[in-house]
Order: structure tokens, then sequence, then C-alpha cells
């Protein structure tokens, strides 16, 4: 008789293998991008590399001015250049499709993920240098024209900004912001919605284009007049009811009087839920939560990380959880990526990382959190400031700070490898002088606290 528990089980780890065979949502590549200042260039991202798999949240930490949201921009393009120079690396983006076997909800066929991925159009499949062999399409960020990068822009990769007090428009109510993505990739799916289709006749190509926003004053005037004014409020009925689902799904209690409403009119944590309704209206691959309960209370802010993760669940989608609060990070995320001076210094599966931290810098981290044990009016603390990053000189960035640091730490780079249970470090105190080609004295050591 077969065993329903290891049957399960089977079932599983045959998905989570599948799951872990396909190529990464997403990769990030050895970025580098600098700013021009009268002072030099300042070199906010050096050389960082990390994948977001399919379905996981990762967890980017470190202090303010670390180069996280930087880093999170590059997905988009938004970095304002000048000042800023795209200096090298690359971010390759996988696009997903729903599965259609399981139309979304997860089975052998997906790997679990409830998404597969697309085709490379280049080699259909087979694979090729452009696909890096792995049949996918796959899309450098830093490169693709600009027409298909809004493609994906605000569809399959979504942002949360950290102020939604100053990323919604002020002056445009909550309805039409939200619309305005629906408008731009999904017109076709709205005029479905709308029961508008061939029997519209000679007025599709207006209604096709009052759904994408493009209409010109003369269409929108003839489209007000019968037999087009019934074809244009249902298509204007099927906004407002998307909308209002998009908002509905963020636990508003009252989404068609939300949606009426200007951001002004709203509390603080109805515009960050807001803000997550207008990322999440497309269903997208990938989504960036820039920090987005900074701003918020203690109790708004638990609420909002619960949303974030029952939506993520829901839509099965990947996530980029950038914060400087460790205790949050380790609820949200799978796995996360400790990030200093325009570098990552450290990255593993959360629960690791937080059990057995390897890097000083996020030993220090953490003994800065403070707990019920710790005495009253005393708390730990990181000496000294983040580096200037105006063209840095070769040495580890956490040398002035470190209290285990060596000669060989303030003239040589330490490069972030994998040791113990593969999980990479940036640190000579997990280096032989051999491995780096320094003396022996030179390198540091666990009883060379300062």
């Amino acid at each position: 008789m077969t065993d329903p528990a290891r049957t399960l089980g089977e079932e599983v780890g045959g998905l989570d293998a599948a799951a872990d065979r396909r190529a990464p949502l997403a990769s990030v590549q050895d970025l580098r991008i600098q700013f021009r200042t009268k002072a030099g260039r300042v070199h906010a991202v050096d050389g960082v590399s990390f994948d977001i798999r399919d379905g996981e949240a990762l967890g980017l930490v470190g202090e303010t001015g670390c180069g996280k949201t930087v880093t999170a921009r590059s997905f988009l393009r938004l970095v304002p250049s000048p000042p800023g120079i795209y200096a090298g690396g690359r971010v390759q983006f996988r696009p997903r499709k729903r599965c259609e076997v399981c139309g979304g909800a997860g089975c052998g066929a997906c790997g679990g993920a409830g998404r597969v991925p697309t085709a490379c159009p280049r080699c259909r499949g087979t694979g090729c240098s452009e696909c890096n062999l792995s049949g996918e399409e796959t899309v450098d960020l830093l490169r693709v024209p600009e027409r298909r990068l809004r493609e994906i822009r605000g569809n399959r990769i979504a942002m949360i900004f950290q102020d939604p007090g100053k990323a919604l428009n002020p002056a445009l109510p909550v309805k039409q912001q939200i619309a305005e993505v629906l408008h731009v990739h999904r017109s076709e799916e709205l005029l479905r919605r709308a029961g508008i289709d061939s029997d519209a006749g000679v007025l599709m190509p207006l209604l096709r284009r009052m759904a994408e926003q493009r209409s010109r004053r003369a269409e929108r005037v003839l489209l007000g007049l019968p037999p087009g004014r019934r074809h244009s409020r249902r298509l204007g009925a099927a906004v407002a009811e998307w909308v209002a689902e998009s908002l509905a799904e963020t636990r508003i209690a009252n989404p068609r009087k939300v949606m009426n409403s200007f951001p002004h009119e709203l509390s603080g944590g109805m515009k960050q839920r807001v803000m997550i309704a207008q990322a999440l209206a497309c269903d997208p691959d990938l989504l960036i939560a820039d920090e987005p309960t900074t701003a918020l209370d203690v109790t708004i802010q638990a609420r909002i990380l619960e949303l974030i993760r029952e939506l993520q669940d829901r839509h099965r989608s990947s996530v980029l959880y950038i914060s400087h609060d460790l205790a949050l990070v380790n609820q949200v995320s799978d796995r996360v990526a400790v990030m200093y001076a325009g570098r990552i210094v450290e990255s593993g599966p959360s629960q690791a990382v937080f059990r057995d931290p390897r890097h000083p810098y996020t030993r220090g981290l953490l003994a800065a959190i403070p707990t019920a044990t710790d005495e009253r009016g005393r708390l730990m603390a990181i000496e000294g400031t983040v580096p200037e990053l105006v063209d840095p000189q070769p040495a580890c960035r956490f040398h002035a700070r470190c209290p285990y640091a060596a000669p060989a730490c303030r003239t040589i780079d330490p490069p972030l490898r994998a040791h113990r249970d593969d999980r990479p470090v940036a640190c000579f105190l997990y280096e032989s002088a051999e491995e780096v080609g320094a003396d022996r004295s030179s390198m540091p050591t666990w009883a060379g606290r300062r």
C-alpha cells in the first residue's frame, strides 16, 4: 500500500527539483553603476551579482546609502542619466507566462510555480547564445530598446516605491492612476471584459484606440454618440470593475469609494495599499518592494508585510524586498543578500544567515538589534560610517570599521566566494594567504579582534 505522506513528499520534491533546473527569473551579473560628481565618479554599485528564482522572495539589506535602491531601479532602467552611468554588467530577465495546464495553480509541468518560461524567439527553445543556451527568452534590461522596456516596465516587472506620497500623482484620482497601467498593458483584455468584439463593426478601431488611451478628440466625440456611446460606457465600466478588484485584493474595505479619492485624502497605509494594487494589477513576474513600510507605524507595517506575502503566494510572483530592517527581512524573505558600500558581502538562506552570520558587517548589524536581555541604556553600534565611494582604491570597504581588519584588508579586494555550506561571503577571514596572494602575517584572524 502506498504511503500518502511519502507520495506527497516525492511530489513536492519533484516540483522543487523541476523549479531548480530552470534558469532563474532574473540574474544580476557584475552590475556597476556610477555617478558623475565634481569630486570624481561615485561607484554606487560596484560588481553586484545575485539571482532571483521563480516564486521566491529575496531580501536586499544594508545601511542607508549602500546602493540598494540604485540596484533595484536598474531593473527598470530608472537611474537618471546623467549623472548616472551604467558602467558595466548585465541585468537579465526571463519573462514568464501563466501555465496553461494548471491555470497558475501550480503543477508538475510548471514545477509548482504556476508560471512557465516563454521560448527564446531566436532559437524557439532549442538554446542559443542569446538565451545562454537556456532556450528561454532572455532580455538584458540594460541594453534592450526603450520600446521593449516599456512593455516590461509595470507589466512583467513592477515596483512599489519607498514613499507613496511622492510616487502617486496628487492631481489625479486613484482610479485614473491604476487604470493607466491597464490601458497601457491590458487593452485587449479590457475589450474582452467589456464584451466588445467584432459586433462593434467599424467602431472597433476607435474603441481599441480608446482602450489604449490614444483617442483623438474627434474620435472621443464620435464615440459619445449612438451607437458608440453604448460601447464606450461598457469599456468604462470594465475599467472601473478591474480597478475595484485590484483595490479589494489589498483589503481596502470600500474600493469604489477609494478609487474616486485623491492621494491626499488617504492615510499613509491606504496610499501604500494603492501602490501595491497598482503594482499587482498586471500580475507581474517580479515585484520590487523598495522599503514599503518605512513611513508607516509598527501595526500598519505588520499588515502591509502580511499583505505582500499573501499576494505573492496568490499571484506566485517573485519579490525583491529592499530594507535596512533585518527583522522585517527575516519575516518575508526566503533568501537574503547583505549589501555594503556598493557590494554584496554575504548571501544565503534567510534562516541560515540570521542564525549563523559570517561577515563581520552582518554580525554587527544583528548585534545592533536590541533585545530584552540587553542592559538598559546600552546599544551595540558599528563604529564609523559608510566610506566615500569616489574612485575607491582596492581594499575591503569595511576594513575601517571592522574589528578584525588586518594589512591585507587595506590593500586587496576580498572576492565574494562560496565557502562551507555553499554560502558566499566576501571576507579574508575565510580565505587562505595562498588563495589571495598575500603574506600570511597580513591576513586577519578571529583571534586578532581589536
